[in-house]
């Protein structure tokens, strides 16, 4: 079986400045503090992780339960008034459709929580109904790539391949030996590759060319 393991922000749509704004935003509105947008300079690059962990620089203890959920419903109303029209990362829909009509199992893994990755979908013209691993369950991005393969039915021998589009992807991939493909341009390609992915493409336009990529790293993940 053939396994494709999806990213959604800056892998197939183009959200990556909306939503960081509105994270951003959200936390200050709710908690009185600016949080600190490296979001590479956190342990767990995912919307519950990036809460707790702020919390915890800036007063010292654990976020509650009650704190993270006036952070997400407040993320989720600006995101939801100011994302009014978004884009799909180029060719992002094609491959999709390409992927699941050669048979291809595709799961969506994501750092975002559920409510905001079907939103960015659903504005971009993407499929809202496929099976979706988020950081409603999980805190690190090894834990929703697992969660995702759990939904896909994986089992060893399968085929499975990561796609993301910066270094914590890169990171939780190689954590859990899987393939990765990148899909950035740019400094954020260089970004990718300095992380160690291999294989890199701007975006999906290409398909050819992505599936070359694909059957290139599989091999190398045996």
């Amino acid at each position: 079986m053939n396994i494709a393991l999806f990213d959604i922000d800056g892998t197939l749509t183009e959200s990556n400045e909306i939503d960081s704004v509105c994270f951003a935003d959200a936390f200050r509105d709710v908690f009185g503090f600016a949080i600190a947008t490296d979001w590479n300079s956190y342990q767990h690059t995912t919307d519950r992780g990036i809460v707790v962990e702020a919390l915890r620089r800036l007063r010292g203890r654990e976020a509650d339960a009650q704190e993270i959920a006036l952070h997400r419903s407040r993320f989720l109303q600006l995101l939801g008034d100011r994302m009014t029209a978004l884009n799909e990362i180029p060719g992002a829909g094609a491959f999709l459709a390409q992927l699941l009509a050669r048979d291809w199992r595709v799961v969506l893994c994501t750092g975002a929580w559920s409510e905001s990755a079907r939103l960015k979908l659903e504005r971009a013209g993407l499929p809202t109904g496929l099976p979706l691993a988020s950081s409603d369950d999980d805190i690190a991005r090894e834990d929703i790539l697992r969660r995702g393969i759990a939904l896909a039915g994986g089992s060893d021998g399968d085929v499975i391949i990561s796609f993301g589009d910066a270094p914590w992807d890169v990171r939780a991939a190689a954590n859990l030996h899987l393939p990765f493909i990148g899909i950035a341009a740019g400094a954020r390609a260089e970004s990718l590759r300095r992380s160690g992915a291999a294989e890199v493409f701007a975006n999906f336009e290409d398909a050819a060319a992505v599936f070359a990529g694909i059957d290139r790293c599989v091999p190398c993940s045996a």
